[in-house]
């Protein structure tokens, strides 16, 4: 079965019962960070149950050097390490590291960015890690808000992409959640982590490093063994191994010490130099993003393909529905360190490119009217910076204006503007579980946006949709295509009404796109565009196969339909 098919079923799978080995709804005790002061945000071995610290042959390994015949040895680090002395770090064999970014939707590792480029600056492969917050929003979410800030490269240098998930820590005295398993079942905590790593693979092309111990993944999981073909990064503080969580029958890093000679925990690396060239190879990735908007001003929606080249983006956007002929538009625009959108800026009735920043307090929005590369013509703030972002027309004017959707709560909540000067928010609204994934459309064609969410578990995928400008219940419901794929919205025949798509990327053929021109869950339209050259467009080929990456979330151009014209 295709990879990604795989990893979007596996979480289907019903867990195994076990006991868990910490009573239910009690809390681990924990320890102080690295730092020695008290934990104030999730690292690499925070909720660590104190019988598992470091016992005095940890202690006397991390001073002796790393675990025989493993001579690949690198750290795990976050900003409680403070200023690192990176040449040092070199200078001292360290071959590789990973470094916090993010937790949850609402905390960015303030060290990150000069551990990003100390370590990439001193020869060392450096990848980035989140830590999972399950209690407070789904694993695609939270994969989103990670992959934004981590300056995820594939150049042969960077590791792949990390989930830390492990017991809660300690916060102002109390535990972050309410039992070691954050609360949640087994299954949804499998269902997280499914959510996480396939969107990882979405955006990516890779597989997802995963930190854990089998101590919290057999019974949190229900020693759930779906995660297998990922890799495995295990926390022991032991001399030797004494079993891997289920699912896997090799570990890649093991994380022996909390520390040592260097800064951080102390990990090895399974294999030789050549090895660990390998795993920073990801050959297949990152791949392109497939956008959809009206490029020609026709009233129809077509697709389009962003990938990365350097620090650019590049865009290819057919103006068909036939998946034939070269991308009628090939040209650069915006830092690829920002998420590609689409929208009607100006009201003209043609879809141009912008993006959006994940860095600061809010979310930075440039776009352009026009197809090239050079400066925006807009530069925009709205919403803080842990929010969605979406665009559309929010007042039937035809011209797209920024949006933002917080969760954390029951329901996402909803703030839209209308202006790009000085943006305040014009409209605020509670909609949708915020467990599903916010977007936005014309669902009854009044030239007006209004609200909607994706299921992404199950069977297919689920769209509840309002036709009401301030939220309210759920005015549509309509399924649409199997839950494997990639869900999209769009006006796909002219007629002023946005209706689901979907995007299969499980085949060897291509990449098989899938409209409906109803909300009854109809397909009405099949051709592919990108995949493998065999069955990619001309001109879209020779770059690396596109991967489906779910509109909504980090690329509000694929949620985002044509704005209906006057």
């Amino acid at each position: 079965m295709n990879r990604l098919r795989t990893i979007r079923r596996a979480g289907l799978l019903a867990a195994l019962a076990l006991s868990l080995a910490v009573p239910a709804g009690a809390a681990p005790p924990g320890p102080l960070g690295p730092d020695r002061k008290p934990i104030t945000d999730g690292w690499a071995g925070a909720g660590t149950p104190s019988s598992l610290a470091p016992p005095a042959t940890a202690r006397g390994l991390a001073a002796a050097g790393a675990p025989s015949g493993y001579p690949i040895t690198g750290i795990d680090v976050s900003h409680h390490q403070g200023k690192i002395d990176w040449e040092e770090v070199a200078d001292k064999g360290a071959r590789f590291v990973y470094a916090k970014v993010t937790e949850g939707v609402h905390y960015v590792d303030a060290s990150f960015k000069d551990n990003y480029s100390g370590a990439r600056k001193n020869g060392i492969l450096f990848g980035a890690y989140h830590f999972a917050r399950p209690e407070k929003s789904s694993g695609r979410t939270q994969a989103d808000y990670f992959l934004d800030r981590a300056q995820y490269r594939n150049d042969g240098r960077t590791l792949p992409p990390m989930l830390d998930i492990e017991w809660p820590y300690r916060m102002g005295g109390k535990y972050v959640a309410p039992s070691p398993c954050w609360g949640k079942s087994k299954s949804e905590l499998v269902r997280f982590i499914r959510d996480f790593t396939g969107r990882v693979f979405e955006r990516t092309g890779s597989k997802t490093m995963i930190y854990t111990n089998p101590n919290w993944w057999n019974p949190c999981t229900g020693r759930n063994d779906d995660f297998g073909d990922h890799y495995l990064f295990i926390s022991s503080y032991t001399d030797a191994l004494r079993g891997l969580p289920a699912g896997w029958d090799r570990w890649t890093l093991w994380q022996y010490a909390n520390h040592g000679k260097l800064p951080g925990d102390q990990n090895v690396f399974n294999g030789n130099a050549a090895e660990l060239r390998s795993l920073a190879a990801n050959p297949a990735g990152p791949l392109p993003r497939p956008v959809v908007g009206d490029w020609d001003g026709n009233g129809t929606m077509t697709p389009g393909l962003v990938s990365a080249e350097g620090d650019t983006w590049r865009w290819r956007l057919s103006n068909s529905l036939d998946g034939t002929g070269d991308p009628a538009l090939d040209f650069t625009y915006g830092d690829v360190a920002k998420a590609p959108i689409v929208g009607d800026w100006d009201g003209n009735g043609t879809y141009t490119p912008g993006t959006v920043d994940a860095e600061g307090k809010r979310r930075d929005f440039y776009l352009v009217n026009a197809f090239r590369s050079g400066p925006a013509d807009i530069h925009t703030g709205f919403g803080d910076v842990a929010d969605v972002p979406v665009v559309g027309d929010w007042d039937g004017n035809g011209t797209f204006t920024p949006g933002a959707v917080a969760g954390g709560g029951r329901l996402h909540k909803w703030k839209l503007t209308n202006s790009f000067a000085k943006p305040q928010t014009d409209l605020a609204f509670e909609y949708g579980d915020s467990g599903k994934t916010p977007v936005v459309g014309d669902w009854d064609g009044n030239r007006t946006f209004t609200a909607g969410t994706v299921d992404m578990d199950g069977e297919r995928h689920d769209f509840y949709l309002t036709n009401a400008s301030t939220g309210g219940p759920v005015q549509v419901r309509v399924g649409f295509a199997a839950v494997y794929t990639i869900p999209l919205v769009g006006d796909w025949n002219g007629d002023r009404t946005f209706t689901p798509g979907a995007i299969d990327a499980s085949g060897d053929a291509g990449y098989v796109w899938q409209l409906s021109n109803t909300l009854t869950g109809t397909a009405d339209v099949t051709f592919t565009y990108g995949g493998t050259p065999a069955a990619a467009p001309a001109g879209v080929a020779a770059s690396p196969a596109p991967t489906a990456s779910p509109a909504p979330s980090s690329s509000p151009a694929a949620t985002t339909a044509p704005a209906a014209r006057p």
